[in-house]
């Protein structure tokens, strides 16, 4: 039975009473449609390794298609995150930022350690955070999976998945240009360019540029910072012939910035918000010392790939191989006080991931009640990661310096089977299950340049030395491990009508195993940190109503948390005077979360989408040490997990003549508030709102169009991210109003 995905919405914060309200109306007979209420189109997406209609998939699915990317002004994660009920995302650097689904997150970005939320391009894994935050351009749509995904995606999906599609080269001559410019010196070109070169082969070329001045002021330096400046370029060959599909898929992308513009949001060791203040501080204005990578600030980052996808069709089912390289290179430096008092102290991290994937799958046609997907896995994936602590004295130099270093390759081998029954038109049974293997080897070098074993490595001592209490020993030793896992999935689907579906699925997922990031101990670099894993109970409802003018998905769930991954920097007592970062599985988590999403068409010229999700995380023996000893810190909230978070869009069309029209769109998005550090709930980021909106004129042949947009148009003040470090909590400024016009032709 073919299945059928849908595309997932926005429902307003009273939405448990309206959810209510609106699942019993869906169970109603539809109403003439007096109003001529617009139909919904059909949402193809790939979630289960077939093309399926979104409203037959039993998976929380949010599928955002690129013309919507478009008109909602989306270029990476965080705008996805505001229309993906139950995902969050913040980053603090480009190429270091935290994702969460449903309450899930990974703490440490270390060599040794993983993703708990992964994206697969084009079905080639992408797991690194470095690569995670890409520019979503030239996308036919993105899938948003939440909830553990480990059958079919394997390794770390432990929180979910982001699985983007790219558009294929066409048979015909297609081009398309964009340009776009706003206040704070935003612009944005992109063009492509796709069509046929032979009857069986194709090809596409694509080329984006995004850049935008500074949106903090730094007053110390007088430059602006947090600016943008990012490019990036596809290439695609496509070879079909009746009997196979080959594409052939090149990516690279390039961003250089200043520094984030850090700003310290409460005051610990040091009185650095007072400081902060005296030196000028206020809203989007910032005091400290660093700017550029020559100052210590800073990031440089390139990213790209290859791959190659054959699809080879029999009667009885389809042959996969996708084979896959990419890198991520990251450089970048971090103001981690956020104040000069008068020094500072930089977090420099330069990384080199090399990855190589191959996969083998095997997609059955076989036409009747049973239907399968099954396939093996490879990855190696090598990471070399330097991260260097600086204190900072501007003029002078380095007065501080400590530096640790891990070189760590992962191999994995998985294999997998998911399979389909239909015991009746209107009962579906799903059952899956994964084997993986992971095998990790690692090297850390750690050098305190304050003590005298430093003097063994010079290249990594800079400057006058010395200690600044963070790396406690100098060392380099060795170690590996590794894991294995089963991770099984059961879903049963009943269709009690044509156009609603609902469904009960168990499924699990776990989080490799690894080594924790920059430590302090040879004991702490040589001990492994075990696997966590997630179990999902979850319920769900699809169904299209109203003549198929409205469409409403709604999912509930309770997951099983074990053995979380808890990173926390900050003395021991074991080492009272050093602040090591220390990596272990600490207590479990009991994680309870309803999802909405809904889009109605009233009119074919009408249409509003919204959704809506309440998250309730507890942990639970979550007792972490510190330098007086442990703290008991049961009962909090996981990080990154904002208890309610909803978003609105109305969008409406109005016909001119001739056969253009201008589209009005607005957007309203709203996060509660949430914690980043378990020990210090001062890392609270409070609730923010966000309005955006959208004027645009589209020509009688569709070619062109005209557009004015804006983003936060009521400038919010909020802060985006925040963090824990010696002298206090530090944070970055969310983005403020921007606003500008775009012109694009297509032909």
């Amino acid at each position: 039975m073919s299945l059928q995905p849908v595309n997932p919405a926005i429902i307003s914060r009273p939405a448990l009473a309206f959810a209510a309200g609106a699942s019993l109306a869906c169970l109603l007979p539809a109403a003439p449609a007096h109003a001529q209420a617009g139909q919904l189109e059909e949402v193809i997406v790939t979630s289960n390794y077939r093309e399926e209609n979104l409203q037959d998939v039993a998976v929380a699915v949010t599928a955002l298609s690129g013309d919507e990317l478009n008109e909602a002004q989306i270029f990476g994660p965080t705008e996805i995150a505001y229309k993906a009920p139950g995902m969050a995302y913040a980053e603090f650097a480009p190429g270091q930022a935290i994702i969460s689904m449903r309450g899930i997150s990974s703490a440490d970005d270390g060599a040794g350690m993983d993703n708990s939320v992964v994206m697969f391009l084009d079905g080639v894994y992408v797991g690194s955070i470095a690569s995670i935050n890409q520019e979503m351009f030239d996308v036919q749509r993105i899938e948003v999976l939440r909830g553990p995904q480990g059958t079919l995606f394997g390794r770390n999906a432990i929180g979910g998945v982001l699985n983007v599609t790219t558009l294929k080269p066409s048979d015909e001559l297609n081009v398309r240009a964009e340009v776009s410019v706003g206040n704070e010196g935003n612009l944005r070109y992109q063009g492509l360019v796709s069509g046929g070169i032979t009857d069986s082969l194709s090809g596409k070329l694509v080329y984006n540029h995004r850049e935008h001045d500074g949106y903090v002021d730094n007053v110390v330096l007088g430059i602006d910072q947090q600016d943008e400046d990012v490019t990036s370029y596809r290439g695609q060959l496509r070879w079909e012939t009746e009997s196979m599909d080959w594409l052939f898929s090149a990516d690279y992308m390039e961003d250089e910035r200043e520094d984030m513009g850090r700003v310290p949001i409460v005051s610990g060791t040091a009185p650095t918000v007072d400081l902060w203040r005296e030196q000028g501080g206020s809203f989007r204005k910032v005091t400290a010392p660093v700017g550029t990578k020559a100052e210590g600030g800073g990031s440089e980052r390139e990213t790209g790939g290859v791959s190659l996808q054959g699809d080879i069709l029999f009667e009885s089912g389809t042959f996969t191989t996708i084979t896959a390289f990419r890198n991520a290179e990251t450089d970048w430096g971090m103001a981690s006080i956020g104040v000069g008092i008068p020094v500072e102290i930089i977090d420099d991290i330069v990384q080199d991931i090399d990855t190589f994937t191959q996969e083998f799958r095997w997609t059955s046609n076989l036409g009747g009640n049973f239907n399968y997907v099954a396939g093996i896995y490879y990855l190696d994936e090598e990471t070399d990661r330097t991260e260097q602590f600086r204190l900072l004295l501007p003029g002078t130099g380095d007065i501080g310096n400590e530096v640790s270093r891990q070189v760590n390759e992962t191999t994995s081998y998985a294999a997998y089977f998911q399979g389909d029954y239909d015991f009746s038109e209107a009962l579906t049974l799903t059952v899956g299950l994964r084997y993986t293997y992971d095998d990790k080897e690692t090297r850390s070098i750690s050098v305190n340049c304050g003590q005298p074993g430093a003097a063994d490595y010079p290249r990594y001592c800079t400057g006058v030395g010395g200690s600044l209490a963070i790396i406690a020993q100098t060392f380099d030793v060795t170690a590996d491990d590794s894991w294995s896992d089963v991770s099984p999935k059961v879903t049963l689907t009943y269709r009690p009508l044509d156009n609603m579906m609902v469904y009960g699925t168990v499924a699990y997922g776990f989080k490799s195993g690894g080594f924790g990031g920059a430590p302090g101990t040879p004991e702490q670099a040589q001990v492994p940190v075990d696997p966590e894993d997630a179990i999902n109970y979850e319920l769900g409802l699809k169904g299209d109503f109203l003549d198929q003018s409205l469409r409403l998905n709604a999912a509930a769930f309770y997951i099983d948390y074990q053995d979380l991954q808890i990173v926390r920097f900050g003395p021991t007592e074991a080492n009272p005077d050093f602040g090591s970062f220390i990596t272990d599985n600490i207590g479990e988590a009991d994680i309870y979360g309803i999802e909405t999403e809904f889009t109605w068409h009233p009119s074919d010229n009408f249409r509003l989408s919204g959704n809506y999700a309440y998250l309730s995380t507890e942990v639970n023996d979550l007792i972490i040490a510190g330098a007086g000893g442990a703290v008991d810190v049961s009962g909090s909230d996981l990080r990154q997990a904002p208890e309610n978070k909803y978003s609105l869009t109305a969008s409406y069309d109005i016909h001119l003549g001739g056969g253009s029209l201008i589209n009005l769109r607005a957007d309203y998005a709203h996060t509660d508030e949430q914690i980043n550090d378990y020990l210090n709930q001062d890392t609270i980021i409070e609730d923010f709102d966000l309005f955006d909106a959208r004027l645009a004129w589209v020509s009688a042949s569709q070619n062109w169009t005209v557009a004015a947009w804006g983003k936060n148009l009521t400038d919010e003040e909020y802060i985006s991210h925040s963090y824990v470090i010696g002298p206090g909590v530090i944070g970055v400024w969310g983005h403020p109003r921007t606003y500008g016009l775009s012109i694009s032709y297509e032909m």
